[in-house]
């Protein structure tokens, strides 16, 4: 039987032991998740770190043996057409010893890089499970979806038992939007289909409308402070690396401002972070059984370095990023010796051809890149959207005007009632345009401008304070955006 526990980061060990499952990487509130969720095994039990319903950080424990522990787990492969329809078909089940489920897991949600488009059998090995499940010594069988062995449980008992670091956005706040969109909707119907003026109900939709972006503003300041609090999880970098990118290539990709002030490298023990322009922070093991063997620079037909990547011992490679956009420019061959003597592995030197040559190659998933265009690199910027993703946004906007626009219905039964309604569905349209308008202009102002020399020094935001060039080495304990 899983117990939770409450925790307290600073009685908890920073790093996890290895083989550990780290979660996939996500901007906004996810960057959170990528610091403290793991999935690992402590010699006596399962450990999972993750995310509860208010965001606090929470540990469960899933021991491998007594009459409730783990005693096997079953690989539960999806049929074809099952895995060419849902995104990361396939789950992973762990039994007690009469067989009754004890946990699920979705390989997918634990492939730091996220690559949905991997089969069932390559996520599972990816994302380091396989080796999680030699070092506990869990037995593992393989079953398919239709065949009568595959476990099968009530959909809200799957919800329960699944093992997930947790939610990109506190499940809290998406629950509150939910009942005020379905307080306001139900106030909403009544008045449109009703004759009469009703003042009270028109005020409570103007309440319930105008605390959805109040909301939303307050779950990016608690994002803030969590991601903030999480980054003092972490062990001082034993090196952060900033781009240093050289002239621009003659695909058209060049230098932002969002990513060379942004992205950046940190090596920590046993562990690389590789932070993308838009705040996501990917994860990787250099250490332990599912983690990296080699460093690799990669070299062009003109011999020329292009890139650099990661080799696991199982042949998958993983990029880092392209050398143009981290070392080609001044400064960046001092801060590649920095990094190399930080990795704690051996390097290797891999020529491709100029056919293997392709975007891919060094800037893939898990790969910090600067976008291709303005346009798709303000949109990857936003901050995580709920549930109901952009309809979300038009929700709201489309209940604050109605706030705006029927107040007047209102106004001779109760004027009190019109000018509150008015001003809150004011206020709530200036919450949702304000914070918009603030990211658009300052990305097509700043962010997505080309770099200048002056601006190659950009430090990360939020992280130590900034080194006058590129070369300069910085080991100050750095802090997640």
């Amino acid at each position: 039987m899983s117990t939770t526990d409450a925790v307290r980061p600073h009685d908890r060990p920073r790093t996890a032991p290895e083989p550990a499952l780290r979660p996939a990487a996500e901007p906004g509130s996810g960057v959170e998740i990528s610091i403290w969720s793991r999935l690992f095994f402590d010699g006596k039990a399962l450990v999972l770190r993750s995310r509860g319903f208010f965001g606090e950080r929470r540990e469960r424990r899933y021991p491998l043996s007594g009459p409730r522990g783990i005693s096997r787990a079953v690989l539960v492969f999806p049929d074809a057409e099952t895995a060419a329809r849902e995104r990361g078909a396939g789950e992973v089940w762990f039994l007690d010893a009469s067989g009754r489920p004890v946990a699920r897991l979705l390989p997918y949600q634990w492939i730091p890089a996220g690559a949905p488009w991997l089969n069932f059998e390559e996520a599972v090995r990816r994302s380091g499970i396989a080796a999680l499940f030699k070092a506990c010594g869990i037995p593992v069988e393989r079953t398919t979806q239709d065949r009568a062995d595959a476990p099968r449980v009530p959909w809200w008992q799957e919800l329960t038992l699944l093992l997930s670091p947790g939610p990109a956005l506190p499940l809290w706040y998406q629950a509150l939007r939910i009942a005020l969109g379905g307080v306001w909707f139900l106030a909403f119907t009544v008045l449109f289909f009703s004759e009469a003026s009703l003042p009270s109900l028109m005020l409570l939709a103007a309440v319930t409308a105008f605390l959805a972006p109040v909301a939303r503003l307050t779950v990016r300041r608690v994002t803030a402070l969590r991601n903030r609090s999480a980054a003092r999880l972490d062990p001082a970098p034993l090196v952060e690396i900033s781009p240093c990118p050289g002239p621009p290539e003659e695909d058209g990709t060049v230098a932002t401002r969002r990513f060379v002030s942004r992205a950046v490298l940190r090596v920590f023990p046993g562990e690389l972070s590789v932070v993308d322009p838009y705040g996501a922070d990917v994860r990787r093991a250099l250490s332990g059984p599912a983690g990296a063997v080699a460093v690799v620079r990669l070299t062009g037909p003109d011999g020329e370095p292009v890139g650099v990547e990661l080799r696991y011992a199982s042949g998958v490679r993983g990029p880092i990023g392209a050398w143009a956009d981290w070392f080609a420019g001044p400064g960046g061959e001092a801060a590649w010796g920095r990094f190399r003597r930080a990795v704690p592995l051996p390097c290797e030197e891999r020529k491709v051809s100029a056919v293997a040559l392709t975007p891919s190659l060094t800037r893939g998933p898990g790969a910090a890149f600067p976008g291709p265009r303005a346009k798709e690199a303000r949109q990857d910027a936003l901050f995580t959207r709920s549930i109901g993703t952009l309809n979300s946004t038009v929700f709201m906007m489309f209940s604050s005007s109605f706030s705006f626009w029927w107040a007047p219905v209102v106004r001779i039964e109760s004027p009190a009632a019109a000018r509150t309604s008015a001003l809150l569905g004011l206020a709530g349209l200036l919450l949702q345009f304000a914070p918009w308008c603030w990211h658009h202009l300052r990305s097509r102002s700043h962010f997505e401008r080309p770099v200048s020399g002056e601006d190659r020094s950009l430090r990360p935001r939020g992280g130590p304070r900034p080194a006058r060039s590129c070369t300069s080495p910085t080991t100050r304990k750095a802090r997640t955006r």
